[in-house]
């Protein structure tokens, strides 16, 4: 269970870093906009510009080192929060880099990852009977990339499931899910709109899970190896 094995959990975390990075190493310096409607993205699960996560990591770094690189920002992420503008946002992406050296910087990002992400994707896993460590880790990085409401967040995507299986993954976790995977690649489509990376970053998430599923990579045991935007990874330990 990710939720009690430290091992498991940076796996899944390894996963979503190939998704949201391109490497296994999560990357905390990371920042730039992906042309997805969501201004900047930055940091090692990718909070975004326009839905506020950005603004609340450094709110809180701010509050705990009121000098840093990333104070002076605070004003623009408030004005731009909620859309896909970068006004104000000038050099802000070489701050987050400069910023993220910091130990504080990288355990804060760690600390909101699990406060707005992880916790919350396990609350639901078990709400609908999920009980393998990939099925949390297709949870938690659902929450990721999607947040929980909203017209194509997580708890959409979960009703859609219930509505096709007739209920939840209990006793049936390897049909649920897939049939979970199918309605997030449906929202996922609505989710993104007319963004030119829309296909690319809907359709090599999906199938890189429905791969280690194929796989029966449950337990999130090592050796893992999954495809995403044309690259293998491997995960040994």
């Amino acid at each position: 269970m990710l939720t009690t094995d430290g091992d498991r959990k940076r796996r899944a975390a390894q996963i979503t870093s190939t998704f949201e990075n391109s490497t296994t190493e999560l990357q905390y310096a990371y920042a730039e906009n992906i042309g997805d409607g969501r201004g900047i993205t930055a940091g090692r699960a990718g909070f975004t510009s326009a839905t506020g996560d950005l603004l609340l990591m450094v709110r809180r770094y701010t509050k705990l080192k009121p000098d840093n690189v990333l104070a002076k920002y605070l004003p623009a992420l408030t004005a731009v929060n909620g859309t896909d503008s970068e006004g104000g946002l000038d050099g802000f992406t070489e701050a987050w880099a400069q910023a993220a050296a910091d130990p504080a910087h990288r355990a804060l990002q760690d600390d909101l990852v699990d406060e707005l992400y992880f916790n919350p994707a396990m609350t639901l896993a078990r709400e609908v009977g999920i009980i393998t460590a990939l099925g949390q880790a297709v949870m938690w990085d659902t929450m990721i990339q999607h947040g929980r409401g909203g017209d194509n967040g997580t708890n959409a995507i979960i009703k859609d499931t219930r509505t096709t299986m007739g209920g939840d993954a209990t006793g049936n976790e390897v049909a649920w899910l897939d049939a979970f995977l199918d309605a997030r690649l449906h929202h996922l489509g609505h989710a993104y709109g007319d963004s030119p990376d829309a296909d690319k970053s809907s359709t090599s998430r999906i199938e890189a899970f429905k791969s280690l599923i194929a796989d029966g990579a449950f337990a999130l045991d090592p050796p893992l190896t999954w495809t995403a935007y044309g690259r293998t990874f491997t995960v040994t330990d």
